[in-house]
């Protein structure tokens, strides 16, 4: 039974790919292709394509034109199956067109790679498989603006990606994606939605379109220091039970079928999680500026979100309240005053400095996150448990805003008719289907599903 991994140098990715999409055939609506490319040394280069399965409670399947610039090309169109295939073959033979635009490879190897990721992911917002291979070698590190009549501006090209390609988080120039083809293949038949500790027991919630017609078991092991604890325990009506001790110092299990098939994985022990985050084990020597950190380590994901510093009258703190709120609807996360998009520390002394006009240390960042508390508690209907703390990393301060889950949902903000969940990276409106599955989860997580 192979683990969450990647698989390199993949023989005959067309056969592999094909039974995936008869599989997962009722698991998505349409396949849509997005490439941003731009023109240099007389030729078409592709900075980023993803092929990406369209989920209907996630995004909407409307087509949208493509973007054209003098220079650059926000490219997007619909594929089928086969087209799909057929484009996999042209990616490996080392020349594909996007519409009217020619492309040929300058990598020489584009032998494909697959990886299974689980739930919490930089790719997409589901459990997936993340195909890869590098077609163009780019050099570029930096590029002019996007600018043309009817056509959004663009301040560059790496700011383009990050708003017209679906990943969840992107770094920019320094992003390790660049010059390749993703296909991203959500696992929708089964995964883990959702796991609660209650005392040495943990309560795993499983989803997925194929739920009742799959015979499903947690297969996995816990550890303490006499080593090695496996549990084999199946899933029934959506449901199961670990029993894992409080001493437990790491815990791994994978969701399978009776066939040995990977649908899910969960990891966590007292320094890194993938999957469902943190949910048993707590390491009680990680302070905060390991937390920070680990944040920037990992970048922003479904319970991470980094800020500036944020002015108390300026706009921008919508975006920190309907943060709160969506994190006290979902999962529960923290916020980081002091980061910015690329994972890199800003600290907020300076403009903390200017906001309080006095010296930026400890007491003056009290004043700071009590005034932010009390904005939050004017505008948020609902009871969000809320911890403030700060600390200094590499001489820069930084602020951490952690929410829990909420008990009693939903959390909403007052004078403001929509409901807010987290997606990825993303503070999103929730569709009206999923406002029942808010609302009647109370102490559990929502689990949103495929209709």
């Amino acid at each position: 039974m192979k683990m969450f991994d990647r698989e390199y140098n993949i023989t005959d990715p067309v056969k592999i790919l094909a039974a995936y999409l008869e599989s997962n055939r009722f698991s998505y609506l349409s396949l849509r292709r997005r490439a941003v490319i731009y023109f240099s040394n007389n030729k078409w280069t592709l900075l980023a394509c993803t092929v990406e399965a369209i989920v209907s409670d996630i995004e909407p399947v409307e087509a949208v034109a493509s973007k054209c610039y003098p220079q650059a090309v926000l490219f997007e169109d619909r594929l089928s199956n086969e087209g799909l295939l057929d484009f996999v073959k042209q990616v490996s033979e080392g020349h594909f067109c996007l519409g009217e635009y020619s492309l040929g490879a300058t990598n020489t190897h584009r032998q494909w790679t697959r990886e299974r990721v689980p739930l919490s992911n930089n790719h997409m917002l589901h459990a997936s498989q993340v195909w890869s291979a590098r077609f163009d070698d780019v050099n570029v590190n930096s590029y002019e603006a996007l600018l043309a009549p009817q056509q959004p501006y663009y301040p560059d090209l790496f700011e383009a990606v990050k708003n017209w390609l679906p990943f969840p988080v992107y770094h920019g120039s320094s992003d390790s994606r660049k010059g390749e083809v993703i296909l991203l293949l959500p696992e929708t038949r089964a995964y883990l939605a959702d796991a609660t500790f209650k005392g040495k027991v943990i309560d795993i919630q499983v989803a997925g379109t194929e739920l009742n017609k799959l015979s499903l078991e947690l297969k996995g092991a816990w550890w303490d220091e006499e080593g090695i604890h496996h549990f084999e325990e199946q899933v029934s009506n959506g449901l199961a039970q670990l029993s894992i001790p409080e001493f437990a110092n790491r815990l791994e299990y994978v969701l399978a079928d009776s066939e040995g098939a990977i649908y899910d994985r969960h990891y966590e022990d007292g320094y890194r999680h993938t999957g469902l985050g943190r949910k048993r084990i707590v390491s009680g020597d990680t302070s905060l500026v390991d937390i920070v950190r680990e944040a920037c380590r990992n970048g922003e994901g479904l319970q991470v979100e980094f800020k500036p510093f944020i002015e108390l009258e300026n706009d921008k703190l919508k975006e920190i309240i309907r943060a709160v709120v969506a994190f006290a609807n979902t999962q529960g996360g923290r916020i980081f005053l002091g980061i910015d998009d690329d994972c890199g520390l800003l600290g907020i002394d300076g403009q903390l400095a200017k906001w309080a006009k006095a010296e930026p240390n400890e007491a003056t960042c009290e004043r700071y996150l009590g005034a932010i508390r009390g904005k939050i508690r004017d505008v948020v209907q609902g009871d969000p448990v809320l911890n403030f703390m700060q600390t200094v990393v590499d001489d820069c301060r930084i602020v951490v805003i952690e929410v829990s889950a909420a008990k009693e949902k939903p959390i909403s903000i007052r004078q403001d008719k929509s409901l807010y969940i987290r997606r990825g990276s993303s503070n999103s409106k929730a569709l009206p289907e999923e406002w029942k599955a808010i609302v009647c989860s109370q102490n559990n997580f929502p689990v949103f599903q495929n209709p």
